[in-house]
């Protein structure tokens, strides 16, 4: 294979993998009352169900710099698609244990891709970060609102809530042979290419890997939040499965438009410092509209939260840019992905427990709308912080 085709292979393999990495979340939040009433769990395991990627993503996610020196990145990558590929079947079996086992299968996959993409973008792209960045997170944001608007719709089509959470994986498989595909995914790992001698720690303890962490975790417990309880939200105040389902996929579907915008603002620390305070204004906004009046203007709540979602493609934007090489940036995203989930994992567990100790949506959202502030606090340090590293 050329090397040119393979540079196109491996940007299509990138894009696939970003169409997958949250078509399992999103599609899961949105039949989530289904799935309880087909199968009959209760009030812990829906706070568990949507608890459990950010969980898996914590634990798992902090294998990945390890595993890609072991077995080498492209690999690595493949192993982690097969885990996802496998993880999403399973959940057609109509059973709780089946459903979690799935979800906990397939998250691993998807902890693997979460840390090791920035450092594949890095290593076959280079000169075009910010560029790949944005193209990923764009597939990323789509995909999520595609399965989000069209669970609900594809579950009755197929007649169960179960069977119809199993066709997302149908995706997984083709990335996963598109990925095969690549003569660079069996390679083993090279000493002193793939790893390095580059700790995850060593990385993430420094004031800069600290702050990205912190905002890592910040923006992970709000996007898990809302993708993992906004239908909820919504249907608990009246409005149709259906169409809450719809609701979470606009918001996701945001993140298409809102990605071009805010991207180029990643280039020096001023316009950063815009950016940040866009996505936090915004977020804060639609948590404050769900709040006062969730049911007035939804539409209005729902491009509000998912534009404040774009916090996301700005810090992997940071991290992508950070380090002199590969094995620097697989560091520093193992370090920040994994501490950062497993700080966000309490979100969205801990509002389903906020949702049913008081019965209702006023202190869960009252509290995501502080952490919104922290949020945006932490990002305008942040720049600050980067400013200091680049001079």
């Amino acid at each position: 294979m050329s090397r040119t085709a393979a540079a196109w292979l491996t940007a299509v393999g990138i894009v696939l993998i970003a169409l997958n990495l949250r078509l399992g979340i999103s599609s899961a939040s949105a039949l989530l009352e289904q799935l309880r009433a087909q199968l009959g769990f209760g009030p812990f395991v829906a706070s568990l169900v949507p608890a459990l990627p950010t969980l898996c993503f914590a634990a798992v996610g902090a294998t990945g710099a390890m595993l890609a020196r072991r077995v080498g990145t492209e690999r690595a990558v493949l192993l982690a698609l097969a885990a996802l590929s496998v993880g999403l079947a399973v959940r057609a079996v109509p059973r709780t244990g089946a459903l979690l086992a799935g979800t906990l299968l397939g998250a691993a996959g998807l902890a693997l891709c979460n840390v090791l993409l920035p450092a594949v973008v890095k290593a076959h792209f280079p000169a075009r970060v910010a560029l790949l960045t944005g193209v990923y997170t764009t597939t990323m944001a789509l995909g999520s609102a595609v399965a989000a608007a069209a669970a609900v719709p594809v579950a009755d089509l197929v007649g169960q809530a179960s069977p119809g959470l199993a066709v997302w994986a149908v995706p997984a498989v083709l990335a996963l042979v598109v990925w095969g595909l690549r003569p660079g995914s069996w390679r083993a790992a090279a000493r002193g290419v793939d790893g390095g001698e580059v700790s995850a720690w060593s990385a993430g303890r420094t004031r800069f890997g600290l702050l990205v962490t912190a905002f890592f975790a910040l923006q992970s417990l709000n996007s898990y939040a809302v993708i993992g309880w906004l239908p909820t939200v919504l249907s608990d105040h009246g409005m149709s499965s259906d169409r809450a389902g719809v609701m979470l996929g606009l918001a996701l579907i945001v993140g298409v438009p809102s990605t071009f915008v805010l991207m180029p603002l990643t280039r020096t620390a001023a316009r950063l410092r815009w950016a940040f305070v866009l996505v936090g204004a915004a977020l804060m906004a639609g948590y404050l509209g769900l709040l006062c009046a969730p049911l007035a203007l939804p539409v209005l709540w729902a491009v509000l939260t998912g534009f404040g979602l774009g916090a996301f493609p700005l810090v992997l934007a940071i991290i992508g840019a950070s380090g002199r090489s590969a094995q620097e940036t697989a560091a520093l995203s193992t370090f920040s992905q994994s501490t950062g989930y497993l700080l966000a994992s309490v979100g969205p567990f801990g509002v389903g427990l906020l949702r049913s100790a008081t019965g209702g949506w006023t202190l869960p959202l009252a509290v995501l709308l502080a952490l919104a502030a922290l949020q945006l606090l932490v990002g305008l340090r942040l720049t600050l912080t980067r400013a200091e590293v680049s001079a």
